[in-house]
């Protein structure tokens, strides 16, 4: 049920599916994520819309953090976890099926 509820979440909020995905490519900081909506979906994200969606994913278990230190400076780099990869590859295997259903 926790699950379905987690799919139907991803499949009705394209953001947070993609930055799964974005996730599931390699881990990444927050403003990179927003780089990467910008470069590719030519969609511009604020720091006040990805914080606050990875922190729900991070409650939800999807997400992790972990801190990378670049001389003095640190940086909070996020990675999915296993159960996101579950939740991601289930997700993009319903959208196919809704995809396909419309050939």
């Amino acid at each position: 049920m926790i699950k379905m509820k987690a799919e139907e979440s991803l499949l009705t909020n394209p953001t947070k599916l993609y930055t799964l995905l974005l996730l599931y490519e390699s881990n990444r900081h927050g403003y990179e994520i927003i780089e990467e909506f910008m470069r590719r979906l030519e969609k511009k994200l604020s720091p006040g819309q990805i914080y606050p969606l990875l922190k729900s994913m991070m409650k939800k278990g999807f997400v992790e953090v972990y801190d990378e230190y670049n001389g003095k400076r640190k940086k909070k780099v996020y990675r999915i976890t296993k159960e996101g990869q579950e939740i991601c590859k289930d997700s993009v295997e319903k959208l196919k099926g809704l995809f396909d259903a419309l050939k």
